[in-house]
């Protein structure tokens, strides 16, 4: 990936979500799924992505995310944090800007923009509403050392009450916080990686330690190595989590042809974003 230039930037304007965040869901149709397979672009990136799978990672995901070294500088990461807002967009974010919400798990963090952007949206909408906000802590979990020094770097609290935290951890082990630490809790980009007895193990504990709410995004199209989980909203109502949202989006917006990402990072390819809320959430006065 080359070093993004102000006009990149300005091309990912265009994509319209500063006027609404939400507009990957609106640009997804099933007819369009199908109908991307004629662009030749999206073919190319989608075989060339295949054919780029590393012997490491497909021995061993969790060694392969453990082991890297993956520095980035402050201009990529900032591009790439407005690039994947198109593929997380923020379904039911408004409940971490509540009043009940004080501790926020992001499992998975990488680099901390999705973390960032998290902080971002909760400081905006308590300036929306009027509200002076409360001490709040969002904790960004990864398995990667490399990448959590990135996220405390480059990271920025955008509200004196908002911390930002970053740490090293492998969530198929038991992390290290009670049961109902967290208010809430997102995992981008992590069920995906995981075979079936990790994804049990993540899954498990991101329930036990999450109290009222779980956003995932996570992707559909079939790569080897990597697990789709289209049943993801059964897997998660046995754990106590019932999905009131969920939507598929594009990894970039929907092109007859070529792309309209100027630097061309990722295929046109198909994710699940969904928000499931605790059917019998702990009290308060239990979890603090």
């Amino acid at each position: 990936m080359r070093i993004p230039t102000t006009e990149d930037f300005a091309e990912l304007e265009s994509w319209g979500l500063v006027e609404d965040p939400m507009a990957a869901i609106a640009d997804y149709s099933d007819e369009r799924a199908e109908r991307r397979w004629d662009n030749d672009r999206h073919c190319r990136a989608h075989r060339e992505h295949a054919e780029n799978q590393s012997e490491e990672f497909l021995a061993d995901a969790q060694a392969y995310y453990r082991s890297m070294d993956r520095p980035i500088d402050r201009r990529k990461w900032a591009f790439l944090k407005r690039r994947k807002a198109w593929f997380h967009p923020p379904v039911e974010w408004g409940r971490f800007a509540a009043t009940d919400a004080s501790r926020i798990l992001d499992l998975g963090c990488g680099d901390g923009d999705v973390t960032q952007r998290v902080a971002e949206f909760v400081a905006g909408r308590w300036t929306q509403t009027g509200y002076d906000g409360a001490p709040m802590e969002i904790v960004g979990v990864d398995l990667n050392e490399s990448r959590v020094r990135n996220a405390r770097k480059l990271a920025e609290s955008p509200h004196e009450k908002i911390t930002l935290t970053f740490e090293q951890a492998d969530a198929t082990d038991r992390l290290d916080y009670g049961e109902d630490f967290f208010d809430y809790a997102l995992l981008n980009g992590v069920f995906e990686v995981l075979d079936d007895e990790n994804f049990e193990a993540v899954r498990d504990e991101v329930s036990r330690v999450t109290a009222i709410g779980l956003y995932v995004r996570d992707l559909l199209d079939d790569y080897e190595g990597l697990h789709p989980r289209p049943d993801l909203p059964d897997s998660l109502a046995d754990r106590g989590f019932e999905t009131v949202a969920r939507h598929k989006i594009f990894e970039e917006p929907f092109a007859e042809e070529g792309t309209t990402d100027p630097l061309a990072v990722w295929p046109m390819n198909v994710h699940q974003v969904l928000f499931a809320e605790a059917s019998d959430v702990s009290s308060l006065a239990d979890r603090y």
